[in-house]
């Protein structure tokens, strides 16, 4: 695959997990209206939650991750793509004036 066909892929997914999560989100319907309201409650820790696990199912299944020092690897490899990502992000929301979605913090268990 070429770096283009890599990013337009790699958009693809982002897309679609941010469209599976917006169709999660919708409320339920009010059981006497039947409406639903036009917001969107999306739990960012949920959220999170959710990507994590997908994470570790994709990559669960890689050859190599057979110790803890190995996933430890993987692992610091994941943080350093948040790392430089997170700055990116905030680049262009400086650049373009939008706003980052409201979240809270996420505990570990």
């Amino acid at each position: 695959m070429t770096d283009e066909n890599t990013e337009d892929y790699v958009g693809k997914l982002r897309r679609a997990l941010v469209k599976a999560i917006c169709e999660a989100s919708v409320p339920e319907p009010d059981p006497a209206t039947g409406a639903r309201g036009d917001t969107l409650y999306i739990g960012t820790s949920e959220v999170c939650d959710a990507l994590i696990i997908v994470l570790a199912e994709f990559l669960e299944g890689v050859p190599g991750l057979e110790t803890p020092a190995h996933i430890r690897a993987i692992s610091d490899t994941v943080a350093k793509k948040l790392r430089r990502a997170i700055p990116e992000i905030r680049a262009i929301r400086a650049r373009t004036g939008a706003m980052p979605p409201p979240s809270i913090i996420i505990r570990s268990h």
